[in-house]
């Protein structure tokens, strides 16, 4: 059990829909008993995690999408197959107003990677640490200045991750923030994918896998791979990785991605 008095808090981003057969391949499928089988879309939850660190400051790992650049920069074909729905009381900044904060509050970001439903907020940051994985800041820029056209853009969004900041941390491989928080990286979804260890004092060790792992069943084993990836190699040795990271302790508690609908833990 840690004795770093750390706290986390889920910050509610709104949702991003998405056919269940993209999420999780052959999930819905037409047989001759029921050959009228009919998809449909889930709820993919777009959160900021809050965690409160004593003695180091406040930490919020992934910033959500930004609604302006996604009613006005993503194409429509993604908006298609991936809306994205957000309220008056989720935006980043009334969700920190709820806990009594500012975004100046905040002193470190960390980006499991830097597509548009993950690097939204970056803009409210301009005074802040940015840790992200050295391959996936190379992909993010190199994607977003190959296509000059801001409509065309449909991973990486380029007003979201040329917003300024303080500084850029870039990392390779697993990073320790401060003690109690560590970055574990993931590769496979995206060119540097990483996911979140928090050590509480009471409950355990928690991670947060993010689109590593969208749903427990995913994770398998088998695993079972989403259509959204970058790598299908990487991808599996992330979930071995997983499997003997908590393989260590049963108290530890594996959070998938779309917790809110699917919150088996291990």
């Amino acid at each position: 059990m840690s004795k770093y008095g750390i706290r986390f808090s889920i910050l509610d981003l709104g949702i991003m829909k998405s056919d269940v057969n993209l999420v999780a391949p052959g999930s819905v499928i037409a047989t001759r008993s029921n050959p009228e089988a009919k998809t449909y879309m889930i709820d993919v939850p777009i959160d900021s995690v809050l965690i409160d660190v004593p003695g180091y400051g406040r930490i919020l790992y992934d910033l959500g999408c930004d609604p302006k650049g996604m009613s006005e920069h993503c194409p429509e074909s993604i908006k298609e197959i991936n809306p994205y729905y957000q309220k008056e009381n989720q935006t980043l900044e009334y969700q920190l107003n709820l806990l009594g904060l500012k975004p100046v509050d905040i002193r470190t970001v960390i980006l499991s990677h830097m597509r548009v439903d993950h690097a939204g907020y970056l803009y409210l940051f301009p005074h802040a640490e940015v840790i992200v994985q050295q391959k996936e800041f190379a992909a993010a820029f190199t994607y977003v200045f190959e296509q000059l056209a801001q409509e065309s853009h449909t991973l990486y969004m380029r007003r979201d991750i040329t917003a300024p900041v303080d500084k850029y941390t870039l990392i390779n491989g697993d990073y320790e923030v401060c003690p109690g928080v560590k970055c574990i990286f993931l590769l496979g979804h995206s060119a540097g994918m990483m996911g979140l260890q928090v050590e509480l004092d009471q409950g355990g060790t928690y991670l947060f896998v993010r689109d590593a792992a969208y749903l427990a069943v995913n994770y398998g084993p088998p695993s079972l791979p989403a259509n959204f990836m970058y790598n299908l190699e990487e991808y599996y040795a992330s979930h071995e990785k997983l499997r003997k990271l908590f393989a260590v302790s049963a108290s530890d508690r594996l959070y998938w991605r779309v917790f809110k609908s699917d919150s088996t833990v291990l």
